[in-house]
């Protein structure tokens, strides 16, 4: 299935959907990062509350223009919907993936009142945020690409120091310091030194 690129004003749109589900949202990922830089994604993520799961599978299965979530479980749960000429991918994220030692919903709680502003009424995760989730994550060394993307288009280096003061808060922050030198390593020895 192919899905339209995701930029700013497709990010808004899709929140405000999101938004008239009536589950309290966080935008993530690689969409919170096309609020403040030039780059563009494949799908919308979003980080919820643990207890949201069931509302959610309800609302969405109720509005009509969303396929119902998939998989059935998970921390990881995707729908399509469509709107307007649009398909858009959005990827529903509890904080299971990225607690640490905390509970899911504390790290939300953390993310919604230290790493996340409201614009016109939509709550988007700082960039350390993203760069965190994405360390934390089975999958982190897949996202040297992201990253360099992210960097190319002009998000700060020291967003991966910021990432790591996320996870000190959290209690793993030599994990996710490990994590941060083994990509500055591999985005160096992939695209070379970094030019301003």
């Amino acid at each position: 299935m192919t899905y339209d690129e995701v930029g700013p004003k497709v990010v808004a749109e899709t929140a405000r959907w999101i938004r008239t589900l009536g589950i309290p949202f966080i935008v993530v990922g690689g969409s919170a990062i096309a609020r403040r830089y030039e780059v563009s994604t494949k799908d919308v993520d979003v980080l919820i509350l643990v207890g949201d799961w069931n509302s959610l599978d309800t609302a969405v299965e109720k509005d009509g223009r969303a396929t119902p979530l998939e998989p059935d479980t998970g921390s990881i749960r995707a729908t399509t919907v469509i709107l307007g000429a649009r398909r858009i991918l959005v990827e529903f994220i509890s904080g299971e993936v990225a607690r640490g030692t905390r509970s899911a919903d504390e790290y939300v709680a953390y993310v919604r009142s230290r790493w996340s502003r409201d614009v016109n009424g939509i709550r988007y995760a700082e960039p350390a945020v993203v760069f965190y989730m994405r360390l934390a994550g089975d999958e982190w060394a897949d996202y040297v690409h992201a990253f360099h993307r992210d960097l190319k288009a002009g998000v700060p280096a020291d967003t991966f120091d910021r990432a790591i003061r996320i996870a000190r808060h959290l209690g793993v922050e030599e994990k996710i310091r490990g994590r941060v030198r083994t990509v500055r390593t591999d985005l160096l020895r992939l695209f070379g030194p970094r030019r301003e």
